[in-house]
């Protein structure tokens, strides 16, 4: 009979935990994996959600020619990035860290008219192969549901709210030797379906599109 309430309880605290961290428009489910397709890669990648417990959760990013995972927190606000520097790098060697992170990536409640912002400032370097690049950088992003409409994507056809957002970078990057000013600002538009998560993502040089999710 022990056994039996041990099993049942480590179900229910399982439960639980991604409970806390699960979103109505992003879902963080254990095993869950995301492909995507980018205008600027015939290649396609994936993201998976793995490590769900009750405040974090991990991403990990697989590209055709690298990876990284990607730490996630969540509370009452919503989900954030406390650190830019992902970890668990293959194939790309990236040595940042982040002095100072405020507001969320993506906030509890959302729905149209939500404002939300979130910024952080880093340095480090990149490196893969021969080419190294240091940074310092500051980002921040401001975004809005702007409404809810239908967009037609490979997986599928959903409807979705429509997040506009303003992400502005300031900061140096320096590159054999020379440095160059960042000074830099993207208009982007994306939009999110309910237990789907993120479905599309455009900007003026990028379009971003789902094409199946593995629950």
């Amino acid at each position: 009979m022990r056994s039996i309430i041990g099993v049942l309880l480590l179900v229910a605290l399982g439960g639980a935990a991604w409970a806390r961290c699960d979103h109505p428009f992003y879902p963080v489910r254990e095993g869950w994996v995301w492909t995507y397709r980018s205008s600027v890669d015939k290649n396609p990648y994936i993201i998976q959600t793995l490590e769900v417990k009750a405040d974090s959760f991990i991403q990990r990013f697989t590209f055709t020619s690298f990876g990284f995972d990607s730490r996630w927190t969540c509370d009452a606000r919503g989900l954030t990035q406390p650190e830019f520097a992902p970890s668990g790098q293959t194939g790309l060697q990236m040595k940042f860290k982040t002095r100072k992170a405020t507001g969320v990536v993506l906030p509890q409640s959302l729905r149209v008219g939500s404002s939300w912002s979130y910024s952080y400032e880093a340095s480090g370097e990149a490196q893969q192969g021969n080419l190294t690049i240091h940074m310092e950088q500051s980002v921040s992003t401001t975004s809005k549901v702007v409404g809810q409409e239908s967009v037609s994507v490979p997986a599928g056809r959903f409807r979705a709210l429509k997040v506009e957002s303003t992400q502005t970078t300031r900061g140096t990057m320096t590159m054999g030797g020379r440095s160059s000013p960042l000074n830099l600002t993207v208009k982007s538009t994306s939009w999110y379906a309910p237990n789907v998560g993120l479905v599309k993502s455009q900007s003026e040089q990028v379009v971003i599109e789902l094409v199946s999710l593995k629950r």
